[in-house]
């Protein structure tokens, strides 16, 4: 082992102080799996991601650890999971998907608290986030969070609950995963258990402009809903497992990749330099060069194209 590192990495008499590594064969076959990993990522984004009911499947349960993440950093409880509120969630990002809109408020004036009526969750207080065209989870958590009203929303101390879902429809044109995010204060009724059912007054809405303009935030209150009887139904599930964290995160995923092999192609040209300062071989620095400054545009690429077409409200 010590003799090959030597030989790929460390400039030295019996390599002609011509690392491996950076040697043009080397770097081909570097450069092919920069490339194919890179093809295997838009293909993925741009053909199976959208096609997928695993991603459908996982993406709740990743945002779900991810949010409560955020809310822990600020020693927040986290949120529960509620099966009412997924349900509510899902009929939402259906009829966004079905129908092709993407907004608080639908085509015929139908508000997010429909949804809620629909399935029957009764709440003292509720909220949305919304998001579509996102590839990766971790940029759709990350999104939310460096919006104010997304944020607020999300670090709200009146929330208990949670409900997460996906759809896959069409949007501008294009094949897209809507994601919808729904947060509820369950009301309490008098039997001390906690109650669904239709709320009573019509929450206040508001909408501010979100940053980087990627959208709209929304954030919403409802206050003194009616109470009753029927149980809501709060399920603790299981954590996302490390594997549906990396398939849910494509992006981030091959940032890592990218970043792990940027780490050894600077340190072998830190050792092509230093090493042996009075021999250089400027082809094969130029070779080092290349590979970082090829994962650098591949990696901007990718992250111009998160922020061409994701959106959040």
């Amino acid at each position: 082992m010590k003799k090959t590192l030597k030989k790929y990495f460390i400039p030295h008499k019996e390599n002609d102080n011509k690392p491996h590594f950076l040697r043009p064969v080397a770097v081909f076959v570097v450069l092919a799996a920069i490339l194919i990993a890179e093809a295997v990522f838009l293909l993925d984004i741009f053909f199976a991601f959208p096609k997928s009911n695993f991603i459908a499947a996982v993406l709740p349960s990743v945002l779900v650890d991810l949010t409560n993440e955020s809310r822990a950093q600020e020693n927040m409880m986290p949120l529960q999971t509620n099966s009412l509120l997924e349900k509510a969630a899902k009929l939402k990002a259906e009829d966004m998907a079905k129908r092709g809109y993407f907004s608080h408020v639908a085509p015929d004036g139908k508000s997010p608290w429909h949804f809620f009526d629909e399935v029957g969750y009764l709440y003292q207080g509720a909220g949305e986030n919304l998001a579509v065209n996102f590839f990766d989870s971790s940029d759709v958590a990350r999104a939310w969070m460096n919006s104010t009203g997304h944020r607020a929303n999300i670090l709200n101390k009146q929330f208990k609950e949670i409900g997460i879902s996906t759809a896959e429809g069409v949007y501008e044109g294009r094949v897209a995963v809507f994601v919808v995010q729904f947060f509820g204060t369950p009301a309490i009724a008098n039997s001390g258990f906690r109650a669904t059912g239709t709320a009573g007054t019509t929450p206040d809405i508001k909408i501010t402009e979100a940053e980087n303009k990627m959208s709209i935030a929304l954030a919403v209150s409802q206050e003194n809903a009616e109470t009753t009887s029927v149980l809501s139904v709060s399920n603790e599930k299981a954590a996302a497992s490390v594997g549906e964290k990396i398939f849910s995160a494509p992006r981030m995923a091959l940032n890592y990749v990218f970043g792990a092999l940027g780490i050894i192609v600077m340190l072998a040209l830190m050792l092509k330099i230093f090493v042996k300062i009075k021999i250089q071989h400027p082809v094969l620095i130029a070779n080092g060069v290349l590979l970082i400054i090829t994962m650098l545009g591949f990696a901007a690429a990718n992250d111009y194209l998160n922020f061409l077409f994701t959106k959040i409200i």
